[in-house]
C-alpha cells in the first residue's frame, strides 16, 4: 500500500483554508487544518519561500500570491470543456429543474457531448432518453439552429443542402422558414423550440463563444406543460447566459487550444 504525504496534504489543507477566509490569521489557519501553531507556521514558511503565500506582519495575516494561479491554470489546461463544464451544468440543472445540454455540430447532427439532470427532489419533467455520444438532427433542436447560426454565415446555403426530418407534427421542415428561424437566432444570441424533437418538450439553448476553437452550444430543456418558449425565454434564459458567460471566461484564461 503506497502511503498518503502527509506534509504535502497538510499544505493542500492550508491553501484550501483561503477558498473559506481569503486573509487568515496564523490561528484561524491552524484551527482549520487542526494542527498547532507552530506546526502550522512552519508549513506557512515554506510556501512563503516557494512564492505561493505573503504574511503581512502589521495585519498578522496571510494572503495566497499570484503565482498560486499556475496551478489553477495547470489544471484547467488539464480538462477538456465538457469535463470543465460539468459541475455548472449540474448546478444549473438543479436550479432550473430541468435536463442541461452540451453538444457540438457535426454535418446535419448534433453529438451530445455533456448532460446534466437535476437531482430528482428538484426535477420537474420527465427526461429524454438522451446521453452522451448520441446524434440528433440539427434542426429540430435549440442547440442545433444555435451552432448553424454560429458556425455558418451563410445560412440559407446550409439549410439548402441539410437533411431534414419531420420528428413530430409539429417539426419545422419548411426549408425557407427554417432558415429565417436560424437567422433571427444568429440576430438573438439565443435558440427557443417547442416540439421540435419530441411532443412535449421545450428547450432554449445558447452558444459558447471561445476566441477560437470549436464551438459549443448550452441548453436547458423543460416540459412545455410548464414552460413555454416566453417562460423559457423570461425565466430561465438569464441563468443560462450566465453559466455561459462564465465558462467562457474560464475557457478564455485556462484552456489553450480549447479542447
Amino acid at each position: 500500500m503506497i502511503k498518503q504525504n502527509r506534509s504535502l496534504s497538510r499544505g493542500l489543507q492550508i491553501l484550501r483554508v483561503f477558498n473559506r477566509k481569503p486573509s487568515p490569521s496564523l490561528a484561524e489557519i491552524a484551527a482549520a487544518v487542526e494542527l498547532s501553531k507552530t506546526t502550522c507556521r512552519r508549513f506557512l514558511i515554506t510556501l512563503e519561500e516557494e512564492g505561493y503565500v505573503a504574511y503581512d506582519g502589521v495585519a498578522k495575516r496571510y494572503s495566497l500570491r499570484p503565482l498560486v494561479l499556475e496551478l489553477g491554470y495547470a489544471a484547467l489546461g488539464s480538462m477538456s470543456i465538457p469535463s470543465l463544464a460539468a459541475p455548472y451544468m449540474q448546478e444549473l440543472a438543479d436550479q432550473t429543474g430541468g435536463a442541461v445540454s452540451l453538444s457540438v455540430l457535426e454535418g446535419d447532427e448534433i453529438v451530445y457531448v455533456g448532460r446534466s439532470v437535476a437531482a430528482a427532489e428538484k426535477r420537474k419533467l420527465v427526461t429524454m432518453n438522451l446521453r452522451v455520444g448520441m446524434r440528433v438532427p440539427a434542426h429540430c433542436t435549440s442547440m442545433g439552429r444555435v451552432l448553424i447560426a454560429t458556425e455558418h454565415a451563410d445560412v440559407r446555403a446550409f439549410v439548402s443542402r441539410m437533411r431534414i426530418e419531420k420528428m413530430t407534427p409539429r417539426t419545422l421542415v419548411n426549408r425557407a422558414d427554417l432558415t429565417r428561424a436560424i437567422q433571427d437566432v444568429a440576430k438573438q444570441g439565443y435558440a427557443a423550440v417547442e416540439d421540435q424533437l419530441s411532443l412535449g418538450y421545450g428547450a432554449i439553448a445558447v452558444p459558447l463563444t471561445p476566441a477560437s476553437g470549436r464551438r459549443y452550444a448550452l441548453a436547458v430543456s423543460q416540459s412545455t406543460t410548464d414552460y413555454t418558449q416566453a417562460r423559457l425565454t423570461r425565466e430561465v434564459l438569464p441563468a443560462l447566459r450566465e453559466v455561459a458567460n462564465k465558462l467562457d471566461r474560464i475557457i478564455a484564461r485556462g484552456l489553450p487550444g480549447h479542447d
